[in-house]
C-alpha cells in the first residue's frame, strides 16, 4: 500500500488520560524543575510579586530563611500582603493543575498554574497561610500516597491584613545552597525585603543600576553577561546565540511584551530565531552604548 503524501487515512484527536492524573502530576511538580531550590524560591517570590501587583501594593514582600529553633533545622519563607487566599480559592485555583488567573495578563509571567507546586520539588511537603476577609487558615501541601494534597490545618478570625505566606522546611545540608539562591534568582527583584540572618551578604543595602537596555545588580552573581525578563533573573546561553561567552557581570533587560517567552518550569528561555534576533539586537544596543560612552 502506497500512500500519497497529504492523504489523511485517520484523524485521532489527543488528550489527557485521567487515569494518569498522579504521573502528570508528579511530573509538573517533582520531576518538572532541574533546579528544584532556585525554581522554589523564584517560584514563591514571584508569585509573592504578582499579588502585590494585583493588591495595588507598594509594600514589600518579606523573604526569610531562617533557622527554626523547636524543629532544630531551617525554613526558607515568602510572605506577601496582597490580594490574599480563601477557601473557595484554595479549592478552585491553588488544587488545579493547569489553573491560572494570570493567563490574560501582560504583567505577570505565570500562565501555567504550576508555580504555587513549585515547593514540591525540593520537598515532599510544606506549609502556607492564607489570610483573606478576616479569615486566617493553615494548609499543609504534600505529595500523598495517590495524589497530591492539601489538607487544612486550622481556621480562625483576623485582624491582619490579606496575604499569604509560604514555609517550606530545609534540609540543613542545603543551608549554603538556599543562600546562594537567594542571591541568584532574587537579585533583580524590587520591593523585596530580606532576612536572612545567618549571611551577611545578603541585606537590603545593595543597588540595583537600572538603565534603558541593561541592568546591574551589585546582589548578583552571574559573571557573564546575562538576561532579565521582568527582573526575573535567566543564564545567556551563549551556544544557542552561536558568540563567544561574554565576562560581563549585567543583565540585558527586556519587559513581558518584548516577545521573549519562558520554558514551562521557567527555569530558561526559548530560543526560537525569533527569540535570538530580539537578544541580538539588544545585545547590539547595549554595545553600542557602552562603546559610545567609554571609547
Amino acid at each position: 500500500h502506497i500512500l500519497q503524501e497529504g492523504t489523511t487515512q485517520e484523524t485521532v484527536k489527543m488528550s489527557l488520560d485521567l487515569d494518569s492524573a498522579q504521573v502528570l502530576m508528579q511530573m509538573l511538580s517533582k520531576n518538572l524543575y532541574s533546579d528544584s531550590i532556585g525554581s522554589t524560591i523564584r517560584e514563591c517570590a514571584s508569585n509573592a510579586l504578582d499579588s502585590h501587583r494585583r493588591a495595588g501594593s507598594d509594600k514589600p514582600i518579606i523573604v526569610s530563611f531562617k533557622r527554626n529553633t523547636q524543629a532544630d533545622t531551617y525554613e526558607f519563607a515568602v510572605e506577601d500582603f496582597g490580594i490574599g487566599l480563601d477557601a473557595d480559592d484554595v479549592v478552585n485555583i491553588i488544587s488545579k493543575y493547569g489553573k491560572s488567573t494570570k493567563r490574560n495578563s501582560n504583567t505577570e509571567l505565570g500562565m501555567m498554574g504550576l508555580g504555587f507546586k513549585a515547593p514540591l520539588a525540593y520537598s515532599s511537603s510544606f506549609y502556607f497561610v492564607a489570610r483573606k476577609n478576616g479569615m486566617e487558615r493553615k494548609y499543609m501541601m504534600y505529595e500523598g500516597e495517590d495524589t497530591n494534597t492539601i489538607d487544612l490545618l486550622y481556621e480562625k478570625p483576623t485582624d491582619e491584613r490579606n496575604g499569604v505566606k509560604v514555609i517550606i522546611p530545609v534540609n540543613y545540608g542545603d543551608r549554603f545552597g538556599f543562600q546562594r539562591k537567594i542571591k541568584e534568582q532574587l537579585a533583580y527583584f524590587e520591593s523585596v525585603y530580606f532576612d536572612v540572618p545567618d549571611d551577611k551578604s545578603i541585606t537590603n543595602d545593595f543597588i540595583i543600576s537600572r538603565h534603558e537596555h541593561f541592568q546591574f545588580s551589585e546582589m548578583s552573581t552571574d559573571g557573564n553577561l546575562h538576561i532579565c525578563l521582568d527582573n526575573v533573573y535567566y543564564p545567556l546561553d551563549f551556544e544557542k546565540l552561536a558568540i563567544n561567552r561574554i565576562q560581563f557581570p549585567i543583565a540585558l533587560r527586556f519587559s513581558l511584551s518584548d516577545g521573549l517567552f519562558p520554558t514551562p518550569n521557567r527555569e530558561s528561555l526559548r530560543y526560537t530565531q525569533e527569540a535570538k534576533q530580539i537578544i541580538t539586537d539588544k545585545l547590539t544596543k547595549v554595545s553600542d552604548y557602552f562603546i559610545t560612552k567609554y571609547n
